[in-house]
């Protein structure tokens, strides 16, 4: 397979868009980092590589357009953010049900998925721009339902115009943990936590939530990613009067439904879909994750800062309407009357397993359900975390 390069993203991304990039090399050391990785490491079958060009250069032409829009009107990178609530846990430990019971507010501003898709120019300021993109993003939506048989709806709950993650912005910055989901890039992972500029990547994620909002009446931003565990230190640093909301799930089940999520999307594309690699590569992906949760949590305490709120999974999914009177008091929002009514509607219309369900074991990838409750046990006891083992007796 011929090696990936940087100038085919770069030429792809041109030729993507009509604006002139006014900072080529802006996030450039990351893409490098990407490419590396993806040539050294990842072994993809032939054909796989257009599809990550592809992939890679939207995501630049995302970053492009963004920073054309941002050259050209001052007044959005002057402009102010209220401190945003960021919505994070282990992946595959329910952030994305949190996420779209916080969208039933509607006092907070969610970042769209079709927004994500291609965010620029700001959706206030150019509608029919804002409605071809949405448009597009429909489309864009049925090939990857159809490219999976149906499969991605039972892994990821997304509509449209429902609450996306942030990796569709961080993905403009080249800092995406969640590649590894996609090919064995463990020097990649290894780039972005040691090397990378985190506090650059989430200055450019506040810049992008400024354009966004540009030219509307501002509203708190409730921003959900798995990831942000990983950059919780920046995030602080970029927003110090953030809050964050934290799901906690048995981590050796979220690691088993990793796994199964990466097989899915390596399916096809590279001799890493192993599922024995597959089980080595997420073990080392959600160690990191919880790592840093823990470290974090722990300066956090011991300087008395009570900006995490800690949220019980499985309290979460089984009683919303009991949990989440009280997380929006531990971060200053009103429950109203209205809010309560949107939750239990929401839930109603979308009992577990509507979109689906699918089965994992945490054995079919070559790890030990007990040495991995052991390596996690710092976290569960930290945490009070159940196994779901015990909890499903």
């Amino acid at each position: 397979m011929p090696d990936l390069t940087v100038d085919a993203v770069v030429a792809n991304a041109r030729a993507l868009t009509e604006v002139e990039d006014p900072d080529p090399s802006h996030f450039l050391d990351n893409l490098h980092a990407v490419v590396d990785s993806v040539n050294r490491d990842a072994a993809l079958v032939p054909g796989a590589a257009d599809h990550f060009v592809g992939m890679l250069a939207v995501a630049a032409r995302n970053r492009m357009e963004v920073d054309r829009c941002v050259v050209d009107d001052p007044g959005i990178a002057a402009s102010a953010l209220i401190p945003p609530i960021f919505l994070t846990g282990l992946p595959r430990s329910g952030t994305t049900y949190f996420q779209y019971l916080f969208d039933q507010d509607p006092d907070l501003r969610m970042l769209r998925t079709w927004e994500g898709d291609r965010p620029a120019p700001p959706p206030a300021v150019d509608p029919e721009s804002a409605h071809r993109r949405r448009e597009a993003s429909i489309e864009q939506a049925r090939r990857n339902h159809e490219a999976t048989g149906g499969k991605i709806d039972s892994f990821h709950l997304t509509d449209v115009d429902g609450p996306q993650e942030c990796l569709a912005i961080l993905d403009q910055t080249f800092v995406n943990p969640g590649l590894l989901w996609m090919m064995s890039v463990s020097g990649y992972l290894d780039h972005l936590l040691r090397t990378a500029d985190l506090v650059e990547a989430y200055q450019h994620h506040a810049t992008v939530l400024k354009m966004l909002q540009w030219g509307a009446p501002p509203r708190r931003w409730a921003l959900k990613w798995p990831c942000h565990l990983l950059a919780l230190d920046a995030i602080a640093t970029v927003h110090p009067e953030a809050r964050f909301v934290v799901t906690h799930r048995d981590p050796v089940q979220a690691l088993a439904s990793n796994c199964s999520l990466t097989q899915m999307l390596r399916a096809g594309t590279s001799p890493n879909a192993d599922p024995e690699q597959i089980g080595r590569d997420m073990l080392e992906l959600v160690r990191q994750h919880v790592d840093r949760l823990v470290a974090f949590d722990v300066a956090q305490s011991a300087a008395g800062d009570s900006r995490v709120v800690h949220v019980d999974y499985y309290r979460l999914v089984d009683a919303p309407e009991a949990v989440m009177p009280d997380v929006f008091a531990a971060i200053g929002l009103a429950w109203t009357p209205e809010v309560d009514e949107r939750v239990r509607v929401w839930r109603a219309e979308n009992p577990q397993g509507k979109r689906g369900t699918h089965e994992y074991h945490l054995e079919d990838y070559g790890l030990d359900r007990a040495a991995i409750a052991d390596a996690f046990s710092a976290y569960t006891e930290r945490f009070d975390v159940p196994s779901e083992d015990v909890r499903d007796r």
